[in-house]
């Protein structure tokens, strides 16, 4: 079949009825639900303009959700109508027309959101109903569109009602064919109650006619309230307010610092712009900059704003949009007030609330700290990632604290044990197939009080996390584990008990999931023996110990001091026997309180650490 010819008969052109229609992207954003909203933001910014210019003080939206409709109702001037000199419609043509409108002429509104003169017609255009009423100096006019065309025009004498501007429409699912189309009555609440800040005195109500909700939004002191509502959670007390102006332009900033990231909402003429823009380039440079020089300090900017809230809210003579929907402000002038107005009020907080201001710059070294150790974590674990890789070619087992098994896999088990007489004990008593060995000299670093990456250079964190072989923290992976099980066998005192909660918390920070899977062990000693000659039978604690005793009354009895007293038969036949010995599977819960005790007995908490022991230690037997 024969291409079509691409010539002059190819090259159409629309009308601004069709090309909104057809191109509704282009006008409103995008041909979806969000396309819808941002239809309702262009009727409601003009009933806003209204306000911003002083007329009205009470707006009112109406959502009709059985057929997606929707009312906005303001008690402004009321849209001019009738007809003109040349024969033009007025009524009609604002919202047919583009390039049609009052906000051309600056003596009607000085500070506007609407410039264009194509947001109400878009919307109009757009819709597969839309119904403008306009009360006006005793009279009132009213036209009804379908899918923007005229059906209806009718002007009347009107002495009850109010006047201002009462718009409805619906918008077309021929043209918002992208999905369906459904007004969220939350939604239009929460972009009201923003809405509301810009306008102290303004009332706003937002009704569900189906269902009966209304809610009615008022801010007195405007965008300060916006910030006190927003920061749930502040680091310090005061909002902290800024203004500047250059005699044609103006903006109001309120600003403060939570426990929150960093969020920025700019208004332009009461209109919402979610790109910023030029503002928040002068705000951000203003921020840096001016904290810096009042702390004397080099923060970097991110670190600055990491849990600021601000607002900028513009008043513009002629707003430089980057599109029809408004999303971004691009005038100069914005930049360099926005500039000024944070500097000033960031001089002044350093001034009234010092120590606020001190506060948030004692936040900040904190989190610059964090992010510094943080980082030499990461590079820490990157380095292990390198060792690891090398570990392949050269196995530690060339270190005489390592004995490896001959088989690897997860019927395995890596047994960690406390010093070099230990480690002579089971090495006879293990089973060589699946059991390696690990001696630890001295204690583990403690991973609650030091820095990872200081940690990840001890030589026993080090030599375990190696032998495992399956990466720690994110970079963990069971199905390159060495060894299923890990099992810690320590003396039954006070060391022992010590040096097990090191190597539980080292597991808990570095692999909690190999905890979770089940795989740490503790691998008890028993406490006593009682033999006559060649026959044995150990207890593990004073019960089992006073059972034994009944058991077998004439029997020697003996006390276990420690690993390295332990002869390997008696290795052999308790701790070491596949049958009888005690393998208890340590929790997550259980290495969460390991790690609690190592914070408080050898954290930098002197406070809870004094308390335990004046609560758990007798005094007068040590000083006897």
């Amino acid at each position: 079949m024969p291409e079509k010819a691409y010539d002059i008969n190819s090259i159409q052109s629309l009308d601004f009825r069709e090309g909104v229609r057809t191109r509704i992207q282009m006008y409103l954003g995008s041909d979806d639900n969000e396309g819808t909203y941002q239809a309702l933001k262009e009727i409601i910014n003009n009933s806003t303009d209204e306000a911003l210019a002083g007329y009205g003080n009470k707006i009112e939206i109406m959502l009709h959700s059985d057929k997606n409709g929707i009312r906005v109702r303001d008690y402004g001037r009321g849209v001019p109508f009738g007809i003109r000199e040349d024969g033009e419609n007025v009524l009609v043509s604002i919202y047919t027309k583009s390039h049609t409108g009052g906000k051309f002429d600056h003596n009607a509104y000085k500070n506007a959101s609407g410039l264009n003169g194509i947001g109400g017609s878009c919307v109009c255009l757009s819709s597969s109903y839309f119904e403008i009423t306009s009360i006006r100096d005793g009279k009132k006019a009213q036209a009804i569109f379908k899918e923007g065309n005229l059906v209806s025009y009718k002007e009347s004498s009107e002495k009850t009602l109010k006047s201002g501007t009462d718009i409805y429409f619906e918008p077309d699912p021929k043209v918002f064919s992208n999905g369906e189309i459904q007004y969220d009555y939350a939604r239009i609440c929460q972009d009201i109650e923003n809405i509301s800040y810009l306008y102290p005195g303004i009332t706003f109500v937002v009704e569900d006619k189906i269902s009966g909700a209304r809610h009615t939004y008022c801010a007195k002191n405007g965008i300060i309230d916006f910030v006190s509502q927003a920061i749930k959670k502040p680091l310090h007390k005061h909002v902290i307010t800024g203004s500047a102006a250059d005699g044609t332009d103006s903006l109001e900033i309120a600003f403060q610092w939570g426990k929150s990231h960093e969020t920025a909402y700019v208004f332009v003429n009461g209109l919402r712009c979610p790109e910023g823009g030029s503002p928040i380039t002068g705000a951000r440079a203003a921020i840096t900059k001016t904290f810096n020089t009042l702390a004397n300090a080099s923060f970097d900017g991110e670190y600055i704003r990491k849990n600021l809230f601000y607002v900028i809210n513009c008043k513009v003579e002629n707003p430089s949009f980057a599109n029809q929907t408004k999303s971004k402000i691009n005038n100069a002038s914005l930049r360099s007030l926005a500039s000024i107005a944070f500097s000033n009020a960031l001089k002044d907080m350093n001034t009234q609330y010092p120590n606020e201001f001190n506060a948030i710059a004692e936040m900040l070294t904190k989190i610059e700290k964090a992010e510094a150790a943080a980082t030499r974590a990461r590079e820490a674990i990157m380095n292990m990632e390198k060792k690891e890789q090398e570990q392949k070619k050269r196995k530690i087992s060339s270190s005489d604290k390592f004995k490896d098994c001959e088989k690897h896999g997860q019927e395995s088990m890596l047994i960690i044990s406390e010093g070099n007489s230990a480690l002579g004990g089971l090495m006879p008593a293990r089973d060589v197939k699946t059991e390696a060995l690990y001696a630890v000299r001295g204690k583990v670093k403690n991973l609650m009080k030091h820095p990872l990456d200081e940690c990840l250079e001890n030589q026993e964190v080090s030599d375990i996390i190696l032998a495992l072989g399956c990466g720690i923290q994110e970079k963990y992976n069971a199905r390159k584990l060495n060894y299923g099980k890990v099992a810690i066998a320590t003396d039954a005192d006070v060391d022992g008990y010590a040096i097990m909660c090191l190597i539980a918390t080292m597991f808990y920070v570095l692999m909690p999931k190999f905890i979770e899977e089940g795989r740490l062990c503790w691998l008890r000693a028993p406490l006593y023996r009682l033999s006559k000659g060649n026959k044995r039978v150990f207890a593990y604690d004073d019960t089992e110990l006073a059972e034994l005793r009944k058991k077998y009354p004439d029997w020697e009895q003996g006390r276990n001091k420690g690993l390295g007293e332990m002869t390997s038969e008696d290795m052999e036949a308790s701790m070491m026997s596949k049958t009888d010995r005690h393998l208890e599977v340590l929790t997550i819960g259980d290495a969460e309180a390991a790690a609690e005790s190592l914070k408080m007995l050898m954290g930098p908490d002197v406070d809870d650490r004094r308390d335990f022991l004046f609560e758990n230690v007798d005094f007068s037997i040590i000083n006897s």
